[in-house]
């Protein structure tokens, strides 16, 4: 007996050996680049993104440019601006505008045209869906089949030809939240979208999702009990037959998390970078030091979650040191990949406060 629990033990020990040189192997491949601004001062949360004509896009978003916090009683006012994040170099303004002020949508990418859907905007959440094709100098909005009900605060990621919308809230006063999955064919999206099973467990906004080599990955999130939130930490695979496999829980919850998750194909990991763990969730947000900076990573094909690393950090010393020089994770942005580069744009760096920065991450070979 003795030596089947010491063979165990070594087991463990070896496992977990090689679980943390893997971690540390992934993190020392990451190459940071944090000087990228966009050319707004404040910046933008809950901006969609996309890639075509070989340049990386952050489209629309919402901020509170007079400066004074919600909770204060500051407004928010969505925009219809679009940044090009890897124009010659450095980020730039298109010269041309979405078809309304709006943000906190699901997106995608595909056969070099973005696609944006859902969302919110001044009066409340949308329905619409829109495919941008993109030339030179200018950009044109194709009305595409609405969504099945007004969204936003969803997920979305892209799996092959089919486009995935996940959760999400349908009107700003929404004490619960969806647990929808609809997919549309962007081969053939004049047939409208398709409602799947729906996710297992509660309704969920601001849910993580990820490619997992061609499986459809959600996780985390917040639900929504009485229009109160409760932080999660379950995950589930949509397997290509639409089946819905829970896998293990995550040891935080990454509500927020930049996302579509990125996929790293040397280690074969989808990485989730920081997130809202909901550890301050009831705490003033006067004085909030920030979201979490852990990277978390899923092994497809272990089915094992592991953390392998940190965001980086520069928090203001104050007494006079400029929030401008602060760099803190981003929550409620989108991620977007370019072969071995990532775009993590703008997004929400404490209650109420945007950032204008532009994350880039490079893996070393």
């Amino acid at each position: 007996m003795w030596h089947c629990i010491s063979k165990l033990a070594l087991f463990y020990f070896l496992f977990m050996g090689y679980r943390e040189g893997i971690a540390q192997a992934l993190s020392n491949r990451m190459v940071w680049d944090t000087a990228a601004q966009v050319a707004d001062p404040m910046g933008y949360a809950g901006a969609y993104v996309g890639k075509a004509q070989g340049h990386a896009y952050a489209l629309g978003g919402a901020n509170f440019p007079s400066g004074i916090p919600p909770w204060e009683g500051g407004k928010k006012v969505w925009t219809d601006r679009i940044f090009i994040l890897n124009s010659n170099g450095s980020p730039q303004e298109a010269a041309f505008q979405l078809p309304r002020p709006m943000g906190y949508g699901a997106y995608a990418s595909y056969q070099d045209c973005i696609y944006l859907a859902g969302g919110s905007d001044q009066l409340g959440h949308l329905q619409a869906t829109y495919r941008l094709e993109l030339s030179v100098d200018s950009g044109r909005f194709t009305r595409l089949p609405d969504l099945p009900a007004p969204i936003a605060n969803c997920a979305s990621v892209r799996i092959k030809n089919y486009w995935y919308v996940l959760g999400g809230i349908n009107s700003p006063d929404a004490l619960t939240a969806s647990n929808n999955c609809w997919r549309l064919d962007l081969d053939h999206p004049e047939n409208g979208w398709t409602v799947l099973s729906a996710i297992p467990g509660p309704g969920r906004m601001l849910a993580v999702v990820g490619n997992a080599d061609g499986e459809l990955l959600i996780l985390s999130g917040v639900t929504l009990i009485n229009g109160k939130r409760k932080y999660l930490k379950d995950a589930y695979l949509l397997t290509a037959d639409g089946v819905w496999q829970q896998l293990p829980e995550l040891s935080h919850a990454v509500a927020a998390a930049p996302s579509p998750a990125a996929f790293d194909a040397k280690s074969g990991q989808l990485l989730i970078f920081g997130g809202d763990d909901g550890a301050l969730a009831a705490a003033s947000p006067v004085g909030h030091p920030g979201f979490s900076d852990r990277i978390l990573a899923y092994d497809i094909q272990q089915r094992t979650w592991a953390d392998v690393g940190q965001v980086p950090v520069r928090k203001s010393k104050g007494q006079g040191d400029s929030l401008a020089t602060e760099l803190l994770p981003p929550v409620t942005t989108g991620l977007l990949q370019q072969a071995d580069q990532i775009f993590i744009p703008m997004g929400e760096v404490r209650p109420g406060v945007r950032t204008n920065r532009i994350l880039t991450i490079r893996f070393k070979p």
